[in-house]
């Protein structure tokens, strides 16, 4: 099964502090059988991200103003049209990644089948917590989607397990 993983790099303070948990879920996810879209939220800075999305999508444009399109397309599209579920790491906040959640779990507003959508949140990681925009989204309204808090890794990953098995 082809899933999306997503979640944020341009607004974490420091790319690589988060780039570890990003690499272990992504690499867990493939050892229990599935593909993953886009694997570079596990680059530890901007050079390494983007090569990785260039081995998924191809050459992207030489500025950054200049990518900002092609990748969000793609992106978008992937979640539209190519995948089964999605899981999300949302502990650090990103409007990038809240645009990508609502093309996930809004596939059913747009004529396509639903999907489930799986969002991790570390316990205690963001001072401000969890947005209540992810917070508010309950299982009445979108029965497909799954908010998990997790303490470790270890947790997580038990999380991603069971998400996976229940699809």
């Amino acid at each position: 099964m082809k899933i999306f993983y997503g979640a944020a790099i341009q607004g974490a303070p420091d790319r690589a502090a988060r780039a570890h948990i990003h690499q272990a879920f992504i690499d867990y996810i493939k050892t229990q059988g599935h593909e993953v879209a886009f694997d570079h939220t596990r680059g530890k800075n901007r050079e390494d991200s983007a090569a990785l999305l260039e081995k998924k999508i191809g050459a992207l444009p030489p500025t950054r103003a200049e990518r900002a399109v092609p990748i969000r397309q793609e992106m978008i599209k992937t979640i539209e049209e190519d995948v089964e579920a999605a899981i999300f790491e949302v502990s650090t906040p990103s409007l990038g990644t809240g645009i990508e959640i609502a093309h996930a779990y809004l596939r059913p507003r747009l004529g396509l089948s639903s999907i489930p959508v799986l969002a991790l949140y570390e316990r205690d990681f963001w001072p401000n917590n969890l947005s209540s925009m992810l917070r508010g989204i309950t299982p009445a309204e979108v029965p497909d989607f799954t908010l998990r808090e997790y303490v470790d890794l270890e947790a997580a990953k038990n999380y991603i397990g069971e998400f996976l098995r229940s699809i």
